[in-house]
This record gives C-alpha cells, sequence and structure tokens, in this order.
C-alpha cells in the first residue's frame, strides 16, 4: 500500500520503504574484575527487586566509524572515555520474537549490534544522566564484579558466560577496520 502525494498537480502513490534492521555497538568497559552496566526497572525484569542490566552503547549514524561512534555513545551515556577497544560479540536482536520486553521496548526493534571488550581511559570520570536516550527506565551505572553476573538479569543473557573471563588480547571476532 503506497502514500498518496500531491506532486505537480496530480496525485502519485510511492511505495513504502522497506524497513531495515539498525545497526549498534555496545561496549563491556572492564575495570579490575568489574564490568559497567546501565542498571534499569521496570515491569520486564524476572528479578525480585525489579531491575535488570544492560550494556551502555548506541546507534551507528551514516558515515561514522563503530569505534568512533562507540567512544561517543560510552561519552554520552556514562560520562567515560575508554580505550583497548576489541570487537568481541556480534549480536542479532529482533523484538517481536522476545517475550520479555522493557514497555519501553519497540515491538519492531531489530537490530545487529557489535559489542566491544574495553578499558576506562586513565582520568576519565563518570557522568550519568538518568532517562539515558529517551529511556526512562534507565536508573543508574553500575559496576558488576563477574562474580554477580549469574545471579542478575542481564541482557542479552549470553553476556552472563561470554563477560566470566577476563579480556584476553588477541581474541575475539575477526574484524577489518574501515580505512581512510
Amino acid at each position: 500500500m503506497g502514500l498518496d502525494r500531491l506532486r505537480t498537480g496530480e496525485w502519485v502513490t510511492e511505495k513504502p520503504r522497506k524497513r531495515k534492521p539498525g545497526f549498534t555497538v555496545r561496549a563491556a568497559v572492564e575495570r579490575d574484575d568489574e564490568i559497567l552496566f546501565l542498571r534499569a526497572k521496570d515491569s520486564s525484569s524476572s528479578a525480585e527487586d525489579g531491575c535488570w542490566y544492560f550494556l551502555p552503547g548506541g546507534h551507528v549514524e551514516h558515515g561514522e566509524t563503530l569505534e568512533s561512534a562507540l567512544c561517543r555513545e560510552i561519552r554520552e551515556e556514562t560520562g567515560l572515555e575508554i580505550e583497548g577497544l576489541q570487537p568481541a560479540f556480534l549480536r542479532e536482536f529482533i523484538a517481536g520474537r522476545h517475550q520479555r520486553l522493557s514497555p519501553e521496548m519497540p515491538p519492531e526493534l531489530h537490530v545487529i549490534a557489535l559489542i566491544y571488550r574495553c578499558k576506562v581511559s586513565a582520568g576519565s570520570r563518570e557522568n550519568f544522566v538518568h532517562g539515558v536516550d529517551g529511556v526512562q527506565a534507565t536508573e543508574d551505572l553500575e559496576w558488576i564484579p563477574r562474580s554477580r553476573l549469574q545471579h542478575l538479569d542481564i541482557r542479552p543473557p549470553h553476556l552472563k558466560v561470554a563477560l566470566a573471563t577476563p579480556i584476553e588480547a588477541g581474541t575475539g571476532v575477526d574484524y577489518w577496520a574501515e580505512e581512510d
């Protein structure tokens, strides 16, 4: 079904644009034996306290490299500067296939996420603002010890196992960065 518009005195029918998945980057920011998560709270949580946790990050803008998008998103969401970025995991998320979604999650959301492992740059300071990226369920930042991951509602749940061990140089996905 097309959209009707008046163009130069006559109606034309345009084909609707095909929806495509978005591309996002996320960071498992590691410090000592802890990982930085955003903490959210809503009715979708399986935990008694209603909290669930996810990695900071967001959408890649057109013309932006993956690493510059990640650094920008982490700075916007946490105030932190990061370094030692290592692409580690590639994930596809199709919201309509999940039963336990945050009420704020658009059911038509479909994203592909490249998840990096990295560290905080020396001298960098946290600066969290409630409701980051308009998501009101997001309450705060929390550094979570690896030993606690198994006991929390972590999203995606694959991270509980994937982040159980510290970063090792040279591990992760094969990746070719954009060349200048």
